[in-house]
């Protein structure tokens, strides 16, 4: 993680016999369940302080506020991608909005390829994810089996996958790998043999040839999915889903929308279980 630069606080004033000792706060690590997009990616954050006149204790309080809210505040919203015709006229709300979470669904809803459940499930997960992103097997792996069996099971959620594929070229392989399988519906076979078989970022575990040993094993037609794969057909739909997904604010994998409400990272069931459930009441 890139360190932040310390921000110089003020001086004191001259009233004052001895500046007011002020703790620098630790960083928060919102990390820690996920994958943040590149630096370089990230909009420059500038901080200018213009009075000197401020007290010191009015002047900590302002950075205390400006680090916890930049370390603790999951999407910062960039200008538009490249490689998008046009950029979604909606974000990820900030802040409990029942009118912005419904129009994000919609929006995004209608971009999503791949769902598991019931469509008329009355709460929708829609993953963000990147077939490398340790994180996200780590949702697969522990996460994902407790709400398929709870919940899309039982007819009360259904889940969609969005690609967003950053990290790297085996990640956008996968990514149009998973979609070739999907010309054979089989799209979350190959999608769950993916994220079983992480290996590293860019090591050769979702280089091409295992991508095609993948659908070999899986007993699809290898002559079509290799035709798929070689040819790059979905090369650019996966940029375009990429693109979109951080138009709208994603800026980690794995990123959640709940009917709207954003889960950042491979957090624990219980709070799955907790948003749902009170989408459910």
């Amino acid at each position: 993680m890139k360190k932040e630069e310390d921000i110089p606080l003020q001086k004191p004033l001259k009233r004052r016999k001895k500046p007011v000792p002020v703790e620098e706060p630790a960083p928060l690590d919102v990390q820690e369940e996920s994958v943040p997009v590149e630096a370089q990616k990230q909009p420059a954050v500038t901080i200018t302080i213009q009075s000197w006149a401020t007290p010191i204790i009015g002047t900590a309080m302002l950075v205390l506020g400006l680090l916890v809210g930049f370390y603790s505040r999951p999407f910062l919203l960039a200008g538009s991608p490249s490689g998008t015709n046009s950029a979604p006229p909606v974000v990820i709300p900030t802040e409990d909005n029942s009118a912005a979470q419904a129009q994000l669904m919609e929006t995004v809803i209608a971009q999503v390829r791949h769902f598991k459940g019931d469509p008329d499930a009355p709460v929708t997960i829609i993953e963000f994810a990147d077939f490398q992103c340790p994180f996200c097997g780590r949702f697969f792996a522990q996460t994902e089996p407790q709400i398929n069996e709870q919940y899309i099971q039982s007819g009360k959620v259904r889940l969609g996958y969005f690609h967003f594929a950053f990290l790297g070229p085996e990640s956008n392989w996968a990514a149009e790998a998973a979609e070739c399988a999907a010309d054979q519906d089989k799209f979350w076979e190959y999608h769950d043999k993916l994220y079983s078989s992480q290996s590293g970022e860019n090591q050769g575990a979702f280089n091409k040839d295992n991508l095609k040993k993948f659908a070999e094993e899986l007993g699809l037609d290898t002559s079509a999915f290799n035709e798929c794969l070689d040819s790059g057909k979905y090369a650019q739909l996966i940029r375009d889903e990429s693109s979109m997904a951080s138009s709208i604010g994603v800026r980690s994998t794995p990123t959640f929308l709940i009917n709207g409400k954003a889960v950042i990272g491979a957090q624990p069931f219980e709070i799955f279980q907790q948003t749902i459930d009170s989408l459910l009441k």
